[in-house]
């Protein structure tokens, strides 16, 4: 059997359901997920591409990067972010003032699974 997987877009899904039924924190959520995606992967890329940039030109010898130096900053920062507890912080942001935050929750998966 020659299965295709079923493709469908945010639209699709937008379409099927009525505004409603997912109600504004749903409908916020999804498209704050759909568009969190997105960033995230366009960061991915651009870091992507930094790298790669980064790398050709030390290849070449016109630039020399010091790994140990870098991983040791990037570490930090990392300790810095667990502690602080960044993710907690920028979701409370997310859905602090939202009365309808379960709705949002599930329609930022749903975005974030669709993106």
């Amino acid at each position: 059997m020659g299965g295709s997987v079923p493709s469908f877009s945010i639209h699709d899904v937008i379409a099927s359901l009525p505004a409603g039924q997912l109600g504004f924190g749903g409908m916020a959520g999804l498209v704050a997920g759909y568009a969190a995606k997105k960033i995230a992967r366009l960061l991915a890329l651009l870091l992507g591409l930094l790298f790669f940039t980064l790398q050709i030109l030390a290849y070449q010898g016109w630039i020399t990067i010091h790994w140990q130096e870098v991983q040791q900053t990037a570490d930090g920062l990392w300790r810095e972010a667990q502690q602080q507890g960044w993710l907690e912080w920028a979701w409370s942001i997310v859905t602090g003032n939202l009365p309808f935050g379960g709705a949002f929750a599930v329609g930022f998966a749903l975005g974030l699974r669709l993106g």
